[in-house]
C-alpha cells in the first residue's frame, strides 16, 4: 500500500512538472508571436517573493544609465558581496533578444534569496553608442557601487556575472585593468567574475550585424577581445558554456581558460549539456533553466569566501 502511494505521488508530480513546462512553452511561444522579447515573457512565470526591489537607481547622466538593486529579504542570511549581473543582447537595440535589468528579474530574486544584494544595470548599446562605450557604462556602475555600497570595507566585495554579449563586458572589465584606471578605483575591489556564454576570442569585424559596432577599434581589435588580457594577476573567475551552443563557440570559453591558466590565473571552466540561452536561464527560471548553472556558479561563489 506505502510502495503505491509512493509510486501515485512520484506521477502526481512528473504531471504537474510536465504541465508547468506545457505552460511555460505556451507563454513564450505567444511571446514570440506577439513579436515581445521570450526574457519579457520568462519573467511572468517567476514570483515575487524573497526580496526587496529598488528600482531606477542612476548612475549616470543617461536616461539608459539605471540600476535595479534587489535586497535579501532574510536577515539572517546576509552575505557580505555583492552580485552585479550584466545581460546580454549582442551589444545592440531593436533585435528579439536585446535586453532590459526587468526581463532579468530572476536572476536578481535567485541571488538575493541566497542573501546577495544584487544589482542589475542597463546600459547603453549600437546605435546610441558603439566599444568600447558600453564598457565603460558597467564600470561606471561599479564605480557607483564603490562609492555608495562600501566596496572594499569591512571585507564587502564585487562579484560579476555575465551572460553572452553581458559575458564579454564583464571579463573585459575584469581582465583590462584599464577600465577600472578610468573610473579611479582598484581591481581589488573584484572578488571574481563569471562568464555564461560569452564571445572572448573572437574577431567582432569578422560579423556582418556586429562590426558596425566594433569599427572604432578596427586598427587594434584586440582592445575588444577579452584573450588579450589574460594575466597572471587577473581574479578569480569562472566560465560556463554550452555544448550546443549554436549563437556563440564553446571554443570561447575554452580558449581563455587555456590562456588564464597558461598565465597562472585561478580560472574554472565547466562545459555542459545546453545551449546559448540555457545558461542564463539556469540562473532561476522554473521548468526551463539547467540547475547545473546554479549548482556550478554557487560553488564558485563558496570557493571565493
Amino acid at each position: 500500500m506505502e510502495e503505491r502511494s509512493e509510486k501515485f505521488t512520484d506521477s502526481l508530480r512528473c504531471k504537474i512538472r510536465n504541465f508547468c513546462v506545457r505552460i511555460n512553452v505556451l507563454v513564450i511561444m505567444g511571446c514570440f508571436l506577439s513579436s515581445c522579447s521570450p526574457f519579457r515573457a520568462i519573467d511572468l512565470l517567476v514570483d515575487r517573493k524573497g526580496y526587496s526591489l529598488e528600482k531606477e537607481q542612476s548612475y549616470g547622466n543617461r536616461s539608459s544609465m539605471r540600476m535595479d538593486i534587489y535586497f535579501p529579504k532574510n536577515q539572517s542570511n546576509i552575505n557580505d558581496d555583492i552580485i552585479m549581473f550584466v545581460y546580454g543582447g549582442s551589444w545592440r537595440s531593436g533585435r528579439l533578444f536585446s535586453g532590459k535589468k526587468e526581463y532579468y528579474r530572476f536572476v536578481g530574486k535567485l541571488f538575493s534569496n541566497e542573501g546577495y544584494t544584487t544589482i542589475i544595470p542597463d546600459y547603453r548599446v549600437y546605435p546610441e553608442v558603439k566599444f568600447p562605450s558600453f564598457v565603460e557604462d558597467v564600470a561606471n556602475a561599479v564605480k557607483w557601487i564603490h562609492t555608495n555600497m562600501n566596496l572594499n570595507n569591512d571585507n564587502r566585495r564585487l562579484i560579476l556575472i555575465g551572460h553572452s554579449a553581458g559575458a564579454h563586458i564583464v571579463s573585459l572589465i575584469a581582465l583590462d585593468p584599464n577600465y577600472f584606471k578610468e573610473v579611479g578605483i582598484d581591481r581589488s575591489v573584484l572578488r571574481g567574475w563569471v562568464g555564461l556564454s560569452g564571445p572572448y576570442n573572437f574577431n567582432p569585424l569578422a560579423i556582418r550585424y556586429v562590426r558596425p559596432i566594433f569599427e572604432s577599434v578596427i586598427d587594434d581589435i584586440d582592445r575588444a577581445r577579452p584573450i588579450s588580457f589574460a594575466s597572471a594577476k587577473a581574479p578569480p573567475g569562472m566560465l560556463i558554456h554550452g555544448k550546443r551552443d549554436r549563437l556563440v563557440s564553446g571554443n570561447n570559453s575554452l580558449a581563455l581558460y587555456k590562456a588564464l591558466t597558461g598565465a597562472g590565473s585561478k580560472i574554472d571552466y565547466v562545459s555542459i549539456d545546453a545551449g546559448h540561452f540555457d545558461t542564463v536561464l539556469g540562473l532561476g527560471v522554473p521548468f526551463i533553466g539547467k540547475s547545473e548553472v546554479q549548482t556550478t556558479v554557487f560553488k564558485f561563489l563558496r570557493s571565493l569566501k
